[in-house]
């Protein structure tokens, strides 16, 4: 698709791009290739690369930028990446710390933006998660504390508005429901019975009525 001057121009022009986030001009990338060019030749390879949709220009005297498409065709052609040294490898595992799981994330991120000096943003997999216990602290009128513990450890608060006032015993005798049906299984499966229970009810009280 590329000879190797339009790869070492383009390369040339986007991590430029990337150091400064300014269009970049042929006389810059003639001085920072490393190759012998006149700008003028670097102009008709740069009309070239922009024919191939992987530049464009913002404006019409600006240098070039690329576009998602040279992004991604630098990403998976031209980054050369390469691998840790060992002693490296091992002090990046040693402050994920793997064994503190609600730190893995966020360190994760710190380490990704530290090393590419960008913003890091990490994203874990989402995966089943065991409900352990549930609890319900009333607020005040209508309004109750809901706290989620997970069978990580994991703790979630919400505040819930009710259509009425429940009774410190009316939440505990809820809570202690939940717990004692629930505990241990997949809170999707959890949603699942709860919405299942819950229409069953409907359709009884509907038959009484």
């Amino acid at each position: 698709m590329l000879d190797d001057r339009a790869r070492i121009l383009l390369k040339t022009l986007i991590e430029r791009y990337i150091a400064d986030g300014h269009p970049v001009g042929s006389r810059t990338l003639s001085r920072q290739s490393g190759l012998d060019l006149s700008p003028a030749t670097v102009r008709n390879v740069m009309a070239d690369l922009e024919e191939m949709g992987l530049i464009t220009s913002p404006h019409t005297s600006a240098g070039r930028i690329p576009t998602p498409r040279g992004f991604r065709f630098f990403v998976d052609t031209l980054l050369v990446v390469e691998p840790l040294k060992v002693d490296e490898a091992e002090k990046l595992h040693d402050r994920l710390h793997p064994d503190e799981p609600q730190r893995v994330l966020s360190v994760a991120a710190s380490l990704l933006s530290n090393l590419s000096h960008f913003a890091g943003v990490v994203m874990a997999p989402r995966r089943a998660t065991m409900f352990r216990q549930v609890e319900f602290l009333r607020l005040s009128d209508r309004r109750v504390l809901l706290i989620i513990v997970a069978g990580d450890g994991s703790v979630q608060n919400r505040i819930l508005s009710t259509h009425r006032d429940y009774s410190r015993d009316e939440l505990v005798e809820a809570a202690n429901y939940i717990n004692a049906h629930f505990a241990g299984i997949e809170f999707d499966e959890v949603r699942r019975r709860l919405q299942s229970e819950l229409a069953s009810l409907r359709d009884d009280i509907t038959a009484l009525m």
